[in-house]
């Protein structure tokens, strides 16, 4: 297992009530670290907080905020000023499935608000304090969707393009500063906003994931490799798709794939 107290006291994650977020959070606290938890829902964030503190015995501190807000992401920073984050998984995320032109430009804006600004954000405040340290950790969360072309998932996809982007050049340049930069790449996984999308990966030859399984994964891979792709069918796509294929055949097999799941 790897040890996740070398980095130090306090881990903060975003979307830390369900799915790959709350069992990155159960993961942390089992090995002893303080936890934040971000997410939208007071109530799930409290009731979750209280069963983590009575079967771990670490401190949990509750912070309930938008992201999909600048607000919410300003809430965040704001509560957690006088603690010192070690460990940041800014996990939480929104998709949508369909035409990139039949949806709204709101809910466009809101998914490069949650999936891009804000783990863009939380990465430079958090990280400049670890570097300052020269001790730290920074988990992305991005998609097996941030490796190809994604017809019908156009605007989640290119988000989890740029985490990749961003994850892979901080995982070089703050090597040299003591801070330890990994980004996870989940394919189908049994959480709430998977099922929410109406997919059937079972037609397009893919096998879903346990969110506990995933997270392990992710926090496995700090401090020891770039690149957290979990599942061995999902390490084969991702090899396929990004390294024996072209773009545009990679694009091509990719709407075949989804146009056929989405119309079971």
């Amino acid at each position: 297992m790897n040890d996740l107290k070398r980095y130090g006291q306090w881990a903060l994650v975003t979307g830390g009530t369900s799915g790959i977020g709350a069992a990155i959070v159960q993961q942390l606290a089992q090995q002893g670290l303080n936890v934040v938890m971000v997410a939208r829902n007071e109530s799930a964030l409290n009731s979750q907080a209280a069963a983590l503190r009575q079967s771990t015995g670490v401190e949990v501190l509750t912070v309930s905020a938008d992201l999909m807000t600048p607000e919410g992401l300003e809430h965040v920073m704001a509560a957690t000023r006088d603690l010192q984050i070690d460990v940041l998984v800014p996990c939480a995320a929104i998709e949508t499935l369909g035409l990139f032109v039949a949806s709204s430009p709101e809910r466009h804006q809101h998914m490069v608000q949650m999936n891009v600004i804000a783990p863009m954000r939380l990465a430079r405040h958090f990280g400049e304090g670890m570097a300052q340290r020269r001790r730290g950790a920074i988990l992305f969360v991005s998609s097996l969707s941030g490796w190809m072309p994604q017809p019908y998932m156009a605007q989640y996809g290119a988000t989890k393009s740029y985490i990749m982007g961003l994850a892979a050049g901080l995982h070089f340049e703050m090597k040299d500063q003591g801070v330890d930069v990994s980004v996870l790449s989940p394919g189908p996984t049994d959480t709430p906003m998977a099922k929410a999308t109406g997919i059937d990966f079972a037609s397009m030859g893919m096998s879903i994931m346990s969110p506990q399984d995933v997270a392990a994964c992710g926090l496995g891979a700090l401090g020891r490799q770039l690149d957290a792709v979990p599942g061995a069918r999902n390490k084969l796509m991702a090899f396929m798709m990004s390294r024996l294929m072209s773009r545009g055949l990679a694009g091509r097999m990719f709407k075949m794939m989804m146009g056929k799941a989405i119309q079971h």
